[in-house]
């Protein structure tokens, strides 16, 4: 089996736990105690924007997606939420553009759209109300941050942007848990590249199990 593969299967095991995690705490917490943080993860699609000319400096034979992958991966060393840091692990998956003809507003001049599948894993108090909505929102700045950091300049009429799982399967009509997760395997399956978080907790990375 391929490292690729078998970190595939790690990140749907994941969502299947997490998914399991919240049904059983919607039915069992006690809310006059705080159950401890666990190990969960969610998921959304960014759609960003990148140069078109390639970066100087750009190893041989890298690509200016493998660069915005590896971006987007990083920066999951910087979530924070009301200025407290706390750690999380990012599987990264570069998915592809529809296709279409180029339209007015797509992009500004000198960049071109580009889109990933964005896994996020952090231990966090998941039985809340909408953690997984708050963590989504924590994960795409921190990834909006380092784009923006790398690449200066892109207009806020074309900022990137960040859609959740559940919004996009809802989009589509899909509810239920399964499908959430058929719409997961969906996006790792036609991933054109996948990269992830170096140096994470190995607490998060939970591939190496």
């Amino acid at each position: 089996m391929s490292k690729n593969r078998a970190r595939d299967r790690a990140a749907r095991a994941r969502m299947e736990a997490t998914g399991a995690f919240r049904a059983r705490a919607a039915r069992t917490v006690d809310t006059t105690h705080s159950p401890e943080p666990t190990v969960g993860t969610t998921a959304f699609l960014l759609d960003a924007s990148i140069p078109v000319d390639p970066h100087p400096g750009l190893a041989d034979g890298a690509t200016m997606d493998e660069l915005f992958a590896a971006l987007v991966a990083r920066s999951a060393h910087h979530l924070e939420r009301d200025g407290h840091p706390y750690p999380a692990f990012f599987d990264v998956y570069l998915v592809c553009p529809p296709a279409k003809e180029p339209q007015p507003g797509d992009a500004p001049p000198g960049w071109r759209n580009i889109g990933a599948f964005v896994l996020v894993t952090a231990r966090r108090p998941w039985h809340l109300d909408d953690e997984s909505q708050h963590v989504t929102t924590d994960a795409f700045r921190a990834a909006r941050d380092a784009l923006n950091a790398h690449w200066p300049g892109l207009p806020d009429w074309a900022g990137h942007a960040a859609l959740p799982l559940e919004t996009l399967a809802a989009m589509r009509g899909k509810f239920t848990d399964e499908d959430l997760l058929g719409l997961v395997h969906e996006m790792q399956d036609s991933a054109i590249h996948h990269t992830w978080t170096i140096g994470a907790d190995p607490e998060l990375d939970r591939s190496r199990w």
